[in-house]
């Protein structure tokens, strides 16, 4: 199929996605879509490693379109979102994200669903959610076991982004280079992996993330279930939505 908000290059080990939604490559419905089915590609061709970059100088992603948080789109936002988190979890393709500039909400969700994160040193990697009157219900699931229950928290509590750097102090990603290399970064990984037996490589994947998935599996279905039972019906998050979109502080009822 052709693609309209992602580039996709297929390969018979290594496959390609593009994010191609500049300047900032928002998450929307269609992309979703078009994620979904390029995975499905990434599936059919076997391939052994995924690379997933963003077009632009600004972003990897700033996140899912705020609009599709309104009701009556935020449940289907939610199930094309966690559905594409948890085939690219749970695939036996290596996953590789080359993040730079901007990676916040949605985006820094995807990037960390992904085994490996390689990111340029302009990277600012947040949760910004809390401010919009939600809360992300994938990093909450997943950042507690992956970086401690008080970084977690101040992650997504405060809502403010961390550099590459300390990002990978943190253990969010694994690796910070200069902007100028980061395709040759990621290239270095790639080669690496491709040395191994993909069957091997495969199930080594599978170990690993049944050894920390089961947690996290868990974790995202009491988070989503928290976010459409009682999130969605707070005024907050309709007045969140609705400030940020018209550029004003949030009034909010409960405070």
């Amino acid at each position: 199929m052709s693609f309209s908000t992602i580039q996709f290059h297929p390969g018979p080990r290594v496959a390609s996605i593009v994010l191609n939604r500049p300047p900032l490559n928002i998450i929307n419905l269609e992309m979703l879509d078009e994620l979904n089915a390029a995975w499905s590609e990434v599936e059919d061709l076997r391939a052994q490693v995924a690379v997933i970059t963003a077009a632009g100088d600004r972003a990897f992603s700033a996140g899912v379109d705020v609009a599709d948080h309104a009701p009556g789109r935020i449940e289907t936002m939610l199930e094309k979102f966690h559905h594409v988190i948890r085939r690219i979890r749970r695939s036996d393709c290596v996953s590789i994200a080359a993040i730079h500039g901007h990676t916040l909400g949605g985006g820094a969700e995807l990037a960390m669903m992904c085994d490996l994160i390689i990111a340029a040193d302009d990277a600012k990697i947040g949760q910004p959610e809390i401010s919009r009157g939600c809360y992300p219900p994938v990093a909450v699931a997943y950042l507690p076991e992956a970086i401690g229950f008080h970084k977690a928290s101040e992650m997504v509590l405060v809502g403010e982004p961390v550099s590459a750097v300390d990002a990978e102090r943190m253990g969010i990603i694994n690796k910070v280079v200069p902007r100028a290399v980061l395709t040759g970064a990621v290239d270095t990984y790639v080669d690496k992996l491709l040395t191994k037996s993909s069957a091997v490589l495969a199930l080594t994947k599978r170990a690993l993330r049944e050894g920390a998935g089961r947690h996290f599996e868990k974790a995202l279905d009491r988070s989503l279930e928290l976010y459409l039972r009682d999130l969605v019906r707070t005024d907050d998050m309709l007045e969140g939505m609705n400030a940020f979109l018209e550029k004003r502080p949030p009034a909010w009822k409960n405070r």
